[in-house]
């Protein structure tokens, strides 16, 4: 096969210590209200949702925040016999750090299917975005244009493999011990689809999960070979009803701590990929996770690179890159940016006025990061590159600017 290239263009992110983890609330307060409406777009009827919403004040049927929209929209889709309420925790959370979430429900009887549950979350999603041009609306103006966002529990993570064929406009996803198998429809055809998603995705598995085995959730991860980034995390005694706002008490990783895990994944994802937030996967697939009960994989086409203050080390930042294991990667700094064509791509970097941080062969997990120390006056402007590159692929490169803490 011949050689690929992707080129990332060179683009600037600040970067501030951090003042809340992904776990913590954010800055907005969250308004929800349920929603019945016939669906105009797709014939589906009567649809039923809950909606998520930076509001003015804390909840049912609060005025809306529109004043620091228009936010990102995305959707979350319920596990089998489950309804929204039961996610209630974990959606005002991401709606607390600016996002809309529509949460179908609808497909909550003994006969749903991820097919049905699929068409009419789409059907949620662009009445949402409908609505945000209805001035008489509680979301006027609340959604913005642009890419969307989903996450499902279970059965609705098996529908997501669905709905990524159904609506072309979601681009992120988050599988949350996505069901895999023969019932609810079927999962082979939404396996088939992800086959052919080049978005990005988020894979989630619990180690003693008795209803969906993690490895049934890594099948999923090794089909998405198409996927822009493509991430898996297995959580460490976590069974199956983490991200529901009454998980467990009886497995060995405490209830608490799997609804804490779920916030972070769900909110972190989202902001890195539909906020440009790059830098939180310091806290998802690096050194935040360091005393975390987690193993993850990485997978993706189009590597992530993050820059972040560390945690352990005051003054230092942490630089990583997440790949696919095997590949060749490289990172690197300089005080100026550059284009100067290689092997391996476009250098962004002027090698006069920097050098290189590491290099080295990603291992099966497909992570790197290294530790960043200088003695740069604080308020340096620094800028980062990071580069993998497989055999049969060519390379993928990108370029962050910094400041130095």
């Amino acid at each position: 096969m011949g050689k690929r290239w992707f080129v990332i263009l060179v683009w600037m992110l600040w970067v501030v210590p951090v003042l809340a983890s992904l776990e913590d609330p954010g800055p907005y307060a969250v308004g929800w209200r349920d929603v019945v409406f016939t669906d105009a777009n797709f014939g589906r009827g009567q649809v039923r949702g809950r909606i998520y919403y930076p509001a003015l004040t804390l909840g049912t049927d609060t005025a809306p925040n529109p004043a620091a929209g228009p936010y990102p929209l995305t959707a979350f889709q319920h596990g089998y016999l489950e309804s929204p309420e039961d996610y209630d925790s974990l959606n005002i959370h991401t709606a607390s750090w600016g996002f809309v979430v529509a949460s179908i429900g609808t497909e909550t009887s003994l006969r749903a299917t991820m097919q049905e549950e699929a068409r009419d979350t789409r059907a949620l999603l662009h009445w949402v975005n409908d609505e945000g041009d209805d001035p008489s609306s509680f979301l006027y103006q609340m959604s913005r244009e642009g890419d969307w966002g989903a996450t499902g529990h279970s059965m609705g993570g098996g529908s997501l493999m669905y709905l990524i064929s159904y609506e072309p406009r979601v681009r992120t996803i988050i599988p949350l011990q996505s069901y895999r198998g023969p019932l609810l429809g079927g999962s082979s055809g939404g396996s088939q689809n992800l086959k052919n998603f080049t978005g990005s995705v988020f894979f989630v598995a619990g180690s003693v999960d008795f209803v969906v085995p993690a490895d049934l959730v890594y099948a999923y991860f090794t089909e998405a070979d198409t996927s822009r980034r493509n991430f898996y995390t297995l959580v460490q005694g976590m069974g199956h009803v983490g991200p529901t706002d009454f998980p467990p008490t009886n497995e060995p990783l405490p209830a608490a701590d799997q609804l804490r895990l779920h916030r972070r994944f769900v909110t972190g994802f989202l902001r890195a990929e539909l906020l440009g937030q790059q830098n939180l996967y310091a806290e998802l697939l690096g050194e935040g996770t360091q005393d975390e009960p987690v193993q993850q994989q990485s997978a993706s086409l189009e590597p992530a690179l993050w820059v972040a203050p560390s945690k352990f080390k005051p003054g230092a930042l942490v630089v990583g890159l997440a790949g696919a294991g095997g590949e060749q990667s490289v990172l690197g700094f300089s005080e100026a940016t550059a284009q100067i064509p290689t092997p391996l791509g476009t250098l962004g970097l002027d090698p006069s006025q920097g050098g290189l941080l590491a290099k080295t062969v990603l291992t099966d997990a497909g992570i790197t990061e290294s530790l960043f120390t200088t003695d740069y006056p604080s308020g340096t402007s620094l800028y980062f590159q990071g580069a993998a590159r497989a055999t049969n692929s060519g390379s993928v490169t990108r370029v962050e600017g910094t400041v130095v803490p």
